[in-house]
């Protein structure tokens, strides 16, 4: 009986699996990377046609402690940066969740923010989330430094 139970467990978690974004290889990809001011977070990519997706990898805060929290961590699917290719686009977007409960189950904190901006094959971005004071922010640089022209759009993937 045991054993029926856990089959229909697995088998009730497996048919609820949320894929993640599946990065595009080649030529005409830019990369990209996820960093945030130490809270975690969520980076996604929108897919036309299928909508945003969550990268494998999320956000994490900085951790404290040695090798054996880094494993941890890993082994969760959380990075302090979140690296990953996008297929370049004149419309390419972007996107970052933050959802974090607060004291005991009281509250939320929550946000969605996204960006399109022309994607540029070959070029490396840098995609930075900010959250604080209940306010989210993302900003977008290119491999230079310069801030890339970007535009802050609704959470819509067409």
């Amino acid at each position: 009986m045991k054993r029926i139970a856990f089959i229909t467990c697995v088998a009730a978690l497996t048919g609820c699996q949320h894929f993640s974004y599946q990065p595009p290889y080649g030529d005409d990809i830019a990369e990209i990377t996820f960093t945030s001011n130490d809270v975690p977070a969520q980076p996604s990519i929108c897919v036309p046609g299928e909508g945003f997706q969550a990268t494998e990898y999320s956000i994490a805060q900085k951790p404290i402690g040695g090798d054996a929290m880094n494993d941890l961590l890993s082994a969760m699917k959380k990075s302090v940066e979140v690296s990953t290719t996008l297929q370049a686009s004149s419309q390419a977007r972007i996107g970052v969740s933050y959802n974090q409960q607060s004291g005991a189950g009281m509250s939320r904190d929550r946000c969605k923010i996204a960006l399109q901006f022309e994607a540029v094959a070959g070029e490396h971005y840098q995609a930075r989330f900010d959250y604080s004071n209940a306010q989210c922010g993302l900003s977008l640089t290119d491999s230079n430094g310069q801030s890339a022209d970007a535009v802050q759009i609704d959470w819509e993937c067409p």
